[in-house]
């Protein structure tokens, strides 16, 4: 950044034309013209400057003011500077003293909020009375009065000040705090776009180094609940801006990533650093252009301290922009500058970098990672069951004091895979459901004064959630997490599969297992089992058990059929299926179900009888990945794997190995039991004549499958409605439609089929 010396000299206002100007635009600074191009580039002026005291200490911080630089009116010597009285002294400068006025590369920027406090009136005495604070009811008045008078100001700065003012009550005085947060910001002032507040008194600045532009000695993160473990490493870091530069020798520039998925807090985590007042705030949006985002590196190296923040650091250097090579190279020269600077000078950094993204790992290219770039990363989990339980405590649930532990409890448990974000969704859903019932069931009442005590009415009892309330919320309100994959099953229970008791209990005991305590588990398993087959003939309950086995455990479900993921492009189904696993992994318990495995798990050359495989190239590779995934370096604790097929005989062994698929269970056609109790479902559900059968039924349809059986009764339902629409009859489905049906469906289990089973079976189980 170029930078030239100055010693300030008395400018004089004389015409109309300079003192309009010294009312528009205060914050003027002036040079001479060889001065003013050497230092931006233009003969125009206009152009934000930082200006400097030169002070003789070495120790100490000189305090940047922003101003604006121009040609002066008059003939100047290029080492010399003008300013407006008013403004130099606001900053401290005296006639004569020597400046440093730096180039900032850019325009004044729009002022967004103006902050102004008041202060004693002029020429009042230490003792003199002062009028009393401004009531609450009169601040907006004034508020609204001080806007008029800025909108005659074009270039507003902190110190302005505004004597002896009168809109209601007694004589007021005021001075501009900040303008854009800053206590030494200037801005242009756009009339009824620029908000304009008065600081309350307690807000006040009265700290010395909050009035010199010094920011509060250090940066950290609190008040946030849920995070305790990632705030304190994140505070540790922030940390080493506080620390002596003894103790931070050979220590890099603290860029710092905080990465987890959405919801997980990152942006809140940003915005709670931004509200710590430590230093100036510059954000680089992911919408910014590459000149955009060198301004902000260089305004923030102006401006120290400084803390630089970037939300979604992955869409600022997406693979799809067309300058991202030149961003990535802009962020890291930008960085290496500031950490050669910090350097230089033998000082903890007074600029700090904080960035989000979704996954470190991926997400942060190489270059970034390089040393005194981002060589520090925070990682935002899930909340667990105590972290949840914080957060929905921190969330106020407004149930009755003595229903609150008992439901904070519920609520933590149950919710496994909500981030953040989705508790608060799901807190404010259930205030609605309570409220919407409150307001159904209270008749309409005229409002009870403000005090009810003095006229001897009761007050109205506050009105409370109800734990029904959350129960509801949890069937509107799901894990974020899931919204991209989860396949939410048809609501199936065992109880509507006919018979196929070994397998309910073999499914039903996996679905303890994964949701059982390690320290119980650990007493009857080395490594419980995780994966689980279900093999047999077509239209045998296979998917519907792995449905009601969805439905009845409460785990988070994710469904995927095999043959989908061969249609992906090339690479693109090892990552769909590494997706898979991971998201199944984060968001535990969990079940992921593969129907029809046999198309992606099919045998490799050199498996079986064939010198032919059952698997493509594309095959092979998303076979290597499943294997991996399914036993590999990471665990797969809290994660159960079903899968299906008609086909086991295709399947490569190596998927059927113990620690892959640990149980492989046979579906087989329904027995005659199992027949009655599907046409016992049927008929509770159908009008059926009198004249059915069930027993018989059952004995006819001997080696059919269950759906086979159910389309005999679509079939034989079809044949009822016919004569109820044709002939007005009501009897409603007839033996005799039922026997007709199954004379005409094809039984597609043949003995052939069976015998294969039975011969893969004894290949594989010893048992």
């Amino acid at each position: 950044m170029k930078s030239l010396e100055f010693r300030i000299r008395k400018l004089h206002v004389n015409s109309e034309t300079e003192k309009k100007l010294q009312k528009k635009q205060p914050s003027r600074v002036y040079v001479n013209e060889e001065a003013l191009i050497e230092l931006t580039g233009y003969k125009d002026g206009g152009k934000a400057v930082y200006i400097e005291k030169v002070s003789a200490a070495a120790d100490e911080q000189p305090q940047r003011r922003e101003a604006t630089l121009w040609k002066a009116p008059e003939k100047l010597d290029k080492a010399v500077t003008q300013m407006y009285d008013a403004f130099r002294d606001a900053c401290g400068y005296r006639l004569g003293e020597q400046v440093r006025v730096i180039a900032a590369g850019g325009s004044l920027p729009d002022a967004d909020e103006v902050v102004l406090e008041e202060v004693a009136k002029e020429g009042e005495s230490n003792g003199a009375a002062t009028p009393e604070p401004i009531s609450p009811k009169d601040i907006s008045g004034w508020e609204f009065f001080l806007a008029g008078r800025l909108n005659l100001i074009e270039h507003v700065y902190a110190g302005l000040t505004f004597n002896k003012l009168l809109c209601d009550g007694p004589e007021r005085s005021f001075v501009v705090a900040s303008v854009n947060g800053r206590s030494t910001g200037n801005a242009r002032y756009i009339h009824k776009k620029t908000g304009v507040r008065i600081a309350e008194p307690a807000a006040a600045i009265t700290d010395t180094n909050q009035v010199n532009g010094v920011a509060p000695q250090t940066l950290e993160v609190t008040g946030i609940r849920g995070l305790d473990a990632q705030i304190e490493k994140l505070n540790d870091l922030l940390g080493c801006l506080s620390m002596p530069s003894s103790l931070r020798e050979g220590l890099p520039l603290p860029g710092i990533i905080i990465h987890g998925g959405h919801g997980t807090g990152k942006t809140m985590l940003l915005d709670n650093m931004a509200k710590s007042g430590w230093g100036t705030v510059h954000r680089i949006q992911f919408k910014d252009k590459l000149s955009e985002i060198q301004e902000v590196f260089q305004k923030a190296k102006l401006q120290q301290p400084s803390i630089i923040l970037i939300d979604q650091l992955e869409r600022l250097i997406d693979k799809e922009r067309n300058n991202r090579a030149a961003v990535i190279q802009a962020i890291c020269e930008a960085m290496d500058g500031l950490a050669a600077e910090a350097d230089l000078r033998g000082e903890p950094p007074r600029v700090m970098v904080v960035a989000t993204c979704l996954d470190f790992t991926t997400d942060v290219p190489a270059d970034l990672k390089e040393p005194r770039r981002f060589t520090s990363e925070v990682y935002l989990p899930v909340p667990d069951v105590a972290c949840r339980r914080e957060i929905l405590a921190s969330l106020m649930l407004r149930v009755e004091p003595d229903k609150e532990e008992d439901l904070l409890r519920s609520l933590s448990e149950r919710t496994h895979a909500y981030n953040g974000k989705d508790l608060w969704l799901l807190v404010n859903e259930a205030r609605l459901i309570g409220s919407t019932r409150t307001r159904k069931t209270t008749p309409a009442s005229t409002p009870a004064p403000e005090d009810a005590s003095e006229t001897g009415e009761e007050a109205p009892a506050p009105q409370y959630c109800l734990p029904e309330d959350y129960e509801k919320a949890l069937k509107i309100v799901r894990p974020s997490a899931m919204h991209d994959v989860n396949l939410k099953p048809p609501p199936i229970r065992f109880d509507d599969i006919g018979g196929q008791e070994s397998v309910k209990k073999a499914l039903r005991r996996a679905v303890r297992m994964s949701t059982e305590s390690t320290e119980r588990l650990s007493r009857y398993f080395d490594r419980p089992p995780r994966g689980f087959l279900l093999y047999g003939p077509p239209g045998c309950s296979k998917t519907m058990a792995a449905q009601a086995m969805a439905t009845e455990s409460g785990l988070n479900f994710f469904a995927v059929k095999g043959a989908e993921l061969l249609n992906m492009y090339v690479g693109e189904s090892e990552r769909a299926v590494r997706r898979l696993f991971a998201r199944a992994r984060e968001v535990a318990p969990s079940m992921i179900f593969f129907d029809e495995i046999d198309s992606i798990g099919g045998q490799r050359p050199g498996f079986g009888s064939s010198s032919s495989s059952t698997t493509s190239h594309g095959g092979l590779n998303v076979l290597t990945t499943l294997l991996n995934e399914m036993d590999g370096f990471e665990a797969m604790e809290g994660v159960v794997v079903l899968a299906a097929t008609n086909r086991p005989q295709a399947l490569d062994p190596a998927l059927l190995r113990p620690g892959r698929i640990d149980k492989v269970i046979y579906v087989s056609p329904p027995d005659e039991e199992a027949r009655k109790a599907i046409f016992r479902g049927v008929a509770a559900k159908r009008r059926m004549n009198t004249d059915v059968d069930i027993d018989q039924l059952a004995r006819d349809t001997e080696g059919y499958s269950g759906a086979e059986i159910k389309g005999i009764c679509a079939h034989a339902g079809e044949a009822a409605y016919d004569r109820d629409v044709e002939e007005g009859s009501s009897d409603g489905i007839r033996m005799s439609d039922l026997q007709t049906a199954i004379r005409n469906q094809r039984r597609q289990i043949t003995k052939e089929m069976l015998r294969g089973f039975e011969e893969w079976e004894k290949q594989f189980r010893k048992d």
